[in-house]
């Protein structure tokens, strides 16, 4: 499990980046409580949709950015596959 949840933070961190952060050392741990949080939810099944809704939020509502839910499934997608089930 600890594999895949660090597998998750780097896609979270290097591909999904809302706020452009990746490459930066000190930001390595930016999308960390995201990737907590999806991670209890892939564990549980959470569907590519379910994912990708969450990452819109997290953009839209907490971050107060312009959000691109096309992006979040791609992301969403690779995300589920990680967890070894499609959706």
């Amino acid at each position: 499990m600890i594999r895949k949840l660090e597998e998750l933070k780097r896609l979270l961190l290097n591909d999904w980046d809302p706020i452009g952060v990746a490459g930066m050392p000190e930001a390595v741990d930016e999308y960390d409580a995201y990737a907590l949080h999806l991670h209890g939810r892939l564990v549980a099944g959470a569907s590519v949709e379910a994912v990708a809704e969450y990452l819109n939020w997290v953009v839209t509502a907490r971050m107060e950015l312009s959000g691109d839910l096309a992006h979040d499934r791609e992301i969403a997608s690779r995300a589920v596959a990680i967890y070894g089930y499609a959706d």
